[in-house]
């Protein structure tokens, strides 16, 4: 099947089962200059995880399930072949929950997922910084760590503790590969906490979705919150849209130990509504199971298959500015769904509107995707994760930033073999 992002076939698949061994294929294709591009499991919403390059060979790692709970750090270390299904298992005993990513489903890797930095749903709670520390291997095949990875190893549990404050690690996100291929990464849990309630803030537009996101978010008390189109809550409750709903919808889950406190958030929610001159509601009309489904989507994502319709569905991720969703917003067909997440305390948001089209308009589909990114960089929207499609553009957007990265990726990628043709830094 083609795919929005590429029409390139992989010339061969490989499947390591250890780190030991993609460190050998990362050597082999440097001698050979054979390009590479790892591939976890689940689906990169962004096609970084197709080749971009005819000759590629995709290095499977779904099968390095290697996992290590621990119970002192409340932490776990994973390989990139654990699922978020496969991690629950081991959060569901310990009173434990993993933060799982918007549109990406329970089958999806939970490394790669929090490497590309995906917007985890618990972002707006406790920042991206779910990931302590890694290790793996560099484009030239040398193994690298990050903060306690990297140094003697004494007993398990140490794998997991302490972040590394040399932030040279974010430089390996936004794609598996890019500058070499992480196999191990330690990540955060949270508590489950025992109660939760979900409420809803019906907006008449996107612009008091956006200022009434920034508004719920500043007393702290949301442990999720975003914001979503008609379009978009219709699908996440499985019902048609309809009159009764609101163009827009912000959505608060505040979770807590015991009823006292979920009533005591709930009435600070009240009154910041009332601010803006609106009204909270704990039900959705026509959807008896509102809150019942939005938990459980936060739970265990469906992914792509929650919007396609048996079409196909392209998101389009950016991360921008109230004012800029406000000039972008137009741009996008009435067809697309979307869904807007604070961060920064509401400073900028992530934003994603979609696409959607059936595969005999890929095409056509390319073109209007790459009209609506270039008219959104032009007002200096960020793509963290930008397609190939239109990475050259993005490069144009920052040119020195971009220079400084790619100095650094010849560097320790010397013959370009990870990822070539992305972006992906």
């Amino acid at each position: 099947m083609r795919n929005l992002f590429s029409d390139c076939e992989p010339a061969k698949v490989v499947t390591p089962t250890s780190a030991e061994e993609v460190q050998a294929i990362i050597k082999k294709a440097n001698k050979s200059k054979t390009p590479l591009v790892p591939v976890s499991t689940g689906a990169n919403m962004q096609g970084l995880d197709i080749p971009s390059v005819e000759g590629a060979t995709v290095v499977d790692l779904s099968q390095m399930k290697g996992i290590y709970y621990d119970s002192l750090n409340r932490n776990a270390v994973v390989e990139p072949g654990v699922t978020f299904e496969e991690l629950e298992k081991y959060c569901k005993k310990n009173g434990l929950r993993t933060l799982t990513a918007i549109d990406v489903p329970k089958t999806a890797s939970v490394l790669s997922t929090c490497l590309e930095m995906m917007p985890l749903y618990g972002w707006p709670k406790y920042h991206p910084w779910e990931m302590l520390t890694m290790e793996g291997y560099r484009g030239d095949g040398h193994r690298f760590a990050t903060g306690q990875m990297a140094m003697h190893q004494d007993r398990p549990d140490k794998y997991s503790w302490g972040a590394s404050f040399a932030q040279v690690a974010r430089l390996f996100c936004m794609a598996q590969g890019t500058l070499g291929i992480i196999t191990k990464v330690a990540v955060t849990l949270k508590t489950d906490m025992k109660k939760q309630q979900v409420l809803y803030f019906p907006c008449k537009n996107i612009n008091q979705a956006t200022t009434a996101l920034k508004a719920f978010l500043a007393n702290e008390e949301p442990h999720e919150i975003f914001a979503v189109n008609k379009k978009y809550l219709a699908e996440l409750l499985e019902v048609k849209p309809s009159a009764g709903m609101a163009p827009w919808t912000v959505i608060i889950v505040n979770r807590g130990a015991d009823k006292a406190e979920i009533d005591f958030k709930r009435k600070d929610a009240a009154a910041v509504a009332k601010a803006l001159k609106g009204a909270i509601k704990t039900s959705i009309k026509g959807a008896p199971k509102a809150s019942e489904k939005i938990l459980a989507e936060i739970k265990a994502p469906t992914g792509a298959a929650l919007h396609a319709n048996n079409n196909q569905w392209a998101p389009i991720a950016t991360i921008s500015t109230a004012k800029q969703i406000q000039k972008c917003a137009g741009l996008v067909p009435k067809s697309s769904g979307a869904i807007i997440m604070p961060l920064q305390a509401g400073g900028c948001f992530y934003y994603q509107p979609d696409l959607r089209f059936k595969e005999s308009e890929i095409d056509k589909t390319r073109k209007v995707y790459t009209d609506i990114c270039k008219k959104m960089i032009k007002e200096g929207v960020l793509f963290p994760r930008p397609s190939a499609l239109i990475a050259k553009d993005v490069v144009k957007q920052n040119p020195a930033n971009f220079k400084l990265l790619r100095s650094l990726k010849q560097a320790i990628d010397p013959n370009n073999i990870m990822n070539p043709g992305k972006l992906g830094l």
